[in-house]
């Protein structure tokens, strides 16, 4: 049995080592593959490749993907994306589509092996929200992750709020997660609300029953008994101050900075912070920068622009930065 021992981690060094890490864009064969936004069809040049932030080639994601609850994908090197994005245009043309079907034909599965070759990490959609994740993620692990042994992949997965699902329906959902840690590291995402959610259905609690007010300390055992309850590499659980890293090896709160509710709140949250964490662990610069990052690319998204650049996640570090240096704030970490 772990044990719970969360350490109180100050961010102003990870946010500096990150400055230095982002104080140009480097040259860099990785890709980033993303679902669209409304933003990129009123924008059509959106549409087209350029380099993000992090100086990594962002394509949209094949619509075929996307169908099978994938939300983006990080790649150590290029990939020819025409093959999918043919087959996504010839399979939706079609009156009788069956997404588990199409994860049997030959084609699209030698296709798919070869992109999850390449790649570092698969994010997934939220899957209270996303219809038959219970059906696809099995097959696609079972049928083409698996079989190209490739044991570096990081999935993230997001699991939505877990009361509009049933008990048993969420006790299959994180077995099929805890299944893919055989095939890689998973990180799990859950906001507060969501976690409480899911600690009352792992402990049988009914959703009714009023919970008093809960402490730090209540809301630390909570999370770390989901995290022991459930076979998975990390638990990530955040609020609007701070976020909580549970993991074999690590375990860990990081203050965040506060934002604007309208931003935390927004369509693209999720997928801002996605697209951080998920550069953060291509470029391996370890859980905690990882996460620093996801928070820097959601906040400054949304902040500046959607698809913010060098100069904006500069000047979101900075103010980060400005913020614990104030005196309220360093007493916290010493």
């Amino acid at each position: 049995m772990k044990t719970l021992s969360l350490e109180i981690k100050n961010p102003e060094p990870i946010l500096k080592e990150l400055q230095n890490l982002f104080s140009e864009t480097k040259k860099t064969d990785h890709v980033y593959l993303r679902i669209p936004d409304q933003e990129d069809y009123e924008n059509p040049l959106n549409l087209t490749e350029h380099k993000n932030a992090m100086g990594i080639s962002e394509y949209l994601l094949p619509e075929i993907l996307h169908a099978f609850g994938i939300r983006s994908i990080t790649l150590i090197e290029p990939h020819d994306l025409s093959i999918l994005i043919n087959l996504s245009t010839a399979i939706f043309q079609r009156d009788n589509f069956n997404k588990k079907d199409y994860l049997k034909s030959p084609g699209l599965v030698e296709e798919l092996k070869t992109l999850f070759g390449k790649s570092r990490t698969i994010a997934f959609d939220d899957w209270a929200s996303f219809s038959g994740a219970s059906e696809l993620w099995p097959s696609l692990l079972n049928d083409i992750i698996k079989p190209i042994n490739k044991k570096d992949l990081e999935f993230i997965f997001y699991l939505g709020d877990p009361g509009k699902k049933l008990s048993f329906q969420v006790d299959e959902a994180l077995d099929i997660m805890s299944e893919f840690s055989k095939s890689g590291d998973v990180t799990l995402v859950l906001d507060e609300d969501e976690a409480l959610s899911l600690w009352r259905l792992l402990n049988g609690v009914n959703p009714n029953v009023f919970l008093e007010s809960q402490t730090i300390v209540d809301l630390k055992r909570k999370y770390f008994s989901i995290f022991n309850t459930i076979g998975i590499t990390r638990l990530l659980i955040y609020s609007t101050n701070s976020a909580m890293l549970f993991s074999s090896d690590q375990q860990f709160i990081l203050s965040r900075k506060i934002v604007d509710s309208r931003v935390e709140l927004g369509n693209n949250a999720r997928q801002n912070f996605i697209s951080g964490y998920s550069a953060g662990l291509l470029k391996e610069t370890g859980i905690p920068h990882s996460i620093a990052l996801g928070l820097i690319i959601f906040g400054a998204s949304g902040l500046y622009t959607r698809l913010p650049d060098l100069a904006s996640v500069q000047s979101y570090i900075n103010d980060w930065v400005a913020d614990l240096e104030k005196p309220d704030s360093i007493f916290l970490y010493q």
